[in-house]
């Protein structure tokens, strides 16, 4: 059987990737989860993994080549000898009747829609792999590297000038990175288009902390806050699984049957969201290492494209943000804003007595079109009982 593999999409505002290395050669026996290469859009480098087994027997797109998204870049077939006929996933050169046809193509399109699209093509930088890389050892902004390359492509010299060279005096003002743009752009669109509403929630951690710490110095497992709100996140989007779906235009509901937590992460250029694939079912230890190196690995500039989130965690906690609300990511139901626990004097117990604990405030930002408020609440007093019991806590080892 034949398998085309085309360029991912990671993101909503994608229109492009650029291949930044094959990791495998034409011929070679691929595994479901082998890296085939590497893929680099406006967010990040991300690692993409054969879908399924097989022989990879045709790159049609090569090392440094820009390729819009859903296009076909290889073919994957089940045996080695398989006939394979590459003029069905080549995308044909334009003909002169379709550029002449062009401009009345383009003269049906909204005006806001063409600015975006010359605004989208202008921004794009070509460059090559090794340009990419110098750049990014130097901390280079490639906007302001002058191309010498054929088509005023950016190539590693141009880099290495670049460094040598004072850099400009500037008047307080400086061009927004690549990685600021995707992210100003979708979050824009979110605002604007999504019905955002807000519920909150108080988590006791107390007694979770506790024995959160407990096991690492008695059993040697290290786990974050952040692990147990993502294992007990996943638990309760299984209860409440319209949490867990995503609009499709804007008359279908798409509820997703696997658990893909995206984790808002910091990065020096901006936000990233490195997916834990399947929370619901992994023991919290297993979690824990999974979050542990994928967050190291967006850090580093590289993301995992095994799957995309069905749902976002942000936590601010660790900072000392005691609350706040975070933007819907689009094209998720709702994602979770987690505050730090921190000591207040409360009442406890049967009869009631004051005590100190540890509380976190809970936001979750939802989407109107697919969520209701009765349904949030119920999601957040699942999550809420699920780590104030240790011995659910106990359940997830």
């Amino acid at each position: 059987m034949i398998k085309p593999i085309n360029m991912p999409k990671y993101g909503l505002q994608q229109d492009e990737g650029t291949i930044i290395e094959w990791k495998k050669q034409e011929g070679d026996r691929v595994e479901k989860g082998d890296i085939l290469l590497e893929v680099e859009t406006d967010k990040a480098v991300f690692e993409y993994e054969a879908p399924e087994n097989g022989y990879l027997r045709h790159i049609l797109a090569q090392d440094g080549a820009v390729v819009p998204v859903l296009s076909p870049i290889a073919v994957l077939t089940d045996e080695l000898d398989e006939t394979v006929d590459l003029d069905a996933f080549t995308t044909p050169e334009p003909t002169a009747s379709a550029e002449a046809a062009a401009p009345q193509i383009e003269a049906s399109i909204p005006e806001s829609t063409q600015a975006a699209q010359t605004s989208t093509h202008s921004n794009r930088i070509k460059r090559s792999p090794a340009a990419r890389h110098r750049a990014r050892e130097l901390d280079i902004d490639l906007s302001t590297v002058t191309g010498t390359g054929p088509g005023g492509r950016i190539v590693k010299a141009d880099i290495e000038r670049t460094a040598a060279s004072p850099p400009p005096v500037s008047a307080g003002s400086s061009a927004l990175s690549k990685m600021r743009q995707a992210i100003g752009k979708t979050m824009a669109f979110s605002k604007s288009t999504i019905p955002h509403f807000y519920v909150g929630i108080e988590i006791d951690m107390t007694d979770a902390e506790a024995w959160r710490k407990s096991l690492a110095q008695t059993d040697d497992i290290k786990l974050s806050v952040t692990d147990l709100f993502i294992k007990a996140t996943a638990e309760a989007l299984t209860q409440y699984p319209v949490l867990n779906s995503s609009l499709e235009g804007d008359t279908h509901m798409v509820i997703h049957d696997t658990v893909n937590i995206g984790l808002a992460v910091g990065t020096d250029d901006g936000l990233v969201v490195p997916v834990i694939p399947n929370a619901q079912k992994a023991f919290l230890s297993d979690l824990a290492d999974i979050r542990a190196k994928r967050v190291n690995d967006a850090r580093a500039g590289k993301l995992h494209g095994d799957a995309s989130a069905t749902f976002t965690i942000s936590n601010l906690g660790m900072f000392g943000v005691s609350t706040f609300t975070a933007i819907v990511n689009p094209p998720e139901a709702a994602i979770l804003a987690i505050g730090a626990a921190i000591p207040r004097v409360v009442p406890v117990g049967d009869p009631l007595t004051i005590a100190v604990r540890h509380i976190a405030d809970i936001t979750l930002s939802a989407d109107h079109r697919l969520v209701d408020g009765v349904v949030a609440a119920q999601f957040l007093q699942a999550l809420k009982q699920s780590l104030e019991d240790v011995k659910n806590l106990e359940r997830w080892l």
